[in-house]
């Protein structure tokens, strides 16, 4: 049972406040409109209890949910659990339930009514788990005959995309399913070193550095394929495949695994935006013609330092459709406790507005999610106390992104 407490666009989160929510008590109990946003903490009474937040959905307004992995540290089985939490659009806590599912990865999807999930059991097993949104109750499950997830998420026809590693041959696994789950292609990206595994064991079970893993779509008009952060030919690279064989085209590459591609949006025809890191800063690029044929070091890429940010700091996108413009946003934290999201405008490297908000507690970014309103979610992580991590849900109002009258 989560206890949560709701204030209107919260900038700071004093240690005071912290204490009182972790002693059960409501903070600041005036109520909010969805339209004015809002920041939710959520707590949990169980203080062996670490919460990962994983991945966000909008219910066609009628509120969100979001999936979390949760790692207890008494528990005998090293990998996290599943827990999905259900709110109206206020951000009141409707319903929450745990699963036995392990390690769940990616966006929540939606198929025919009902939302899914990727995780996988004690043995390994990749699994597609469909839930009954009004109440979380699980409907289905789908054996995908893979191990180790790392990523997931759906394209526009509906399909289920899913990264795993495969300990056996040392590849990454990357397949497709369609709507009934019925596999449509698979490949295997041979690794051709055991080094990764403890990387990725410890990446699994929360006890070590978290890579961004991730899979996603882009159609440039003339090709339609898919891009995907995974290991493949000793290191981590960002690896671009065709959409119906799987073939790699083309990729951006790293040296072995202490850099990496954190973000990558496509924007139009071409042109993508990305961050990244390496030499222990962390980078940007907003707006970048890519050859999706060639290979690419990363270092290669003109890209602008953003030295506030976190070291390695995972970053989120989103493309946001304004009332005349549309944006890319990119969200993230920096050294000084803050989430921050660079806006820029979608068909340019221009830099529109930068936003902030400041907390004094660390804080992580998971996902960034547009909302039906035209605003804005951020699903991250707190550290409450310095210790305790719990899950939030920062909302934006549209008003945040809406082009300043100029004076």
């Amino acid at each position: 049972m989560w206890n949560a407490s709701i204030k209107p666009l919260v900038y700071l989160l004093s240690l005071a406040v912290a204490a009182a929510f972790f002693s059960g008590c409501e903070i600041d109990q005036k109520e909010t409109q969805a339209e004015d946003g809002f920041l939710k903490l959520f707590n949990h009474p169980e203080e062996t209890l670490a919460f990962y937040p994983e991945g966000l959905l909008e219910l066609d307004g009628d509120g969100y949910l979001f999936l979390s992995a949760v790692k207890d540290e008494l528990a005998e089985i090293e990998y996290p659990s599943s827990y999905i939490t259900r709110c109206n659009a206020q951000g009141q806590v409707e319903w929450s339930m745990a699963y036995d599912w392990f390690a769940p990865v990616g966006d929540l999807f939606r198929l025919n009514g009902q939302v899914g999930f990727v995780a996988m059991d004690e043995q390994f097993r990749v699994s597609a788990i469909l839930i009954d949104p009004s109440n979380g109750s699980i409907t289905a499950t789908h054996d995908l005959e893979m191990t180790m997830p790392l990523a997931a998420g759906t394209d526009s026809n509906g399909n289920l995309l899913v990264l795993g590693y495969d300990f056996d041959s040392r590849s990454s696994w990357i397949s497709k399913f369609n709507g009934s789950f019925s596999p449509e292609r698979s490949v295997l990206l041979p690794v051709n070193t055991d080094l990764v595994e403890v990387e990725i064991q410890r990446h699994m079970n929360k006890m070590g550095q978290e890579h961004p893993f991730y899979i996603g779509q882009y159609s440039t008009g003339s090709t339609t394929g898919y891009y995907v952060s995974c290991y493949y030919n000793y290191t981590l690279r960002t690896i671009f495949l065709d959409q119906s064989s799987l073939a790699a085209s083309g990729d951006i590459f790293y040296y072995q695994t202490g850099e990496a591609i954190s973000s990558i949006v496509h924007k139009n025809a071409s042109y993508f935006g990305l961050t990244s890191y390496y030499e222990g800063n962390n980078y940007i690029l907003p707006y970048i013609e890519l050859n999706l044929n060639e290979s690419r070091n990363i270092r290669d890429l003109p890209a602008e330092p953003l030295y506030e940010l976190s070291y390695k700091a995972p970053v989120a996108t989103a493309q946001l459709s304004g009332a005349t413009e549309d944006y890319t946003l990119f969200a993230s934290q920096t050294n000084a406790s803050e989430l921050v999201i660079y806006q820029y405008a979608a068909s340019s490297d221009s830099l529109i507005s930068t936003h902030y908000r400041g907390f004094d507690e660390q804080v992580r970014v998971s996902q960034l999610l547009p909302t039906e309103d035209g605003g804005a979610m951020i699903l991250g992580g707190i550290h409450i106390l310095g210790k305790y991590r719990r899950p939030f849900l920062l909302k934006f109002p549209p008003e945040t992104f809406a082009p300043k009258a100029e004076d």
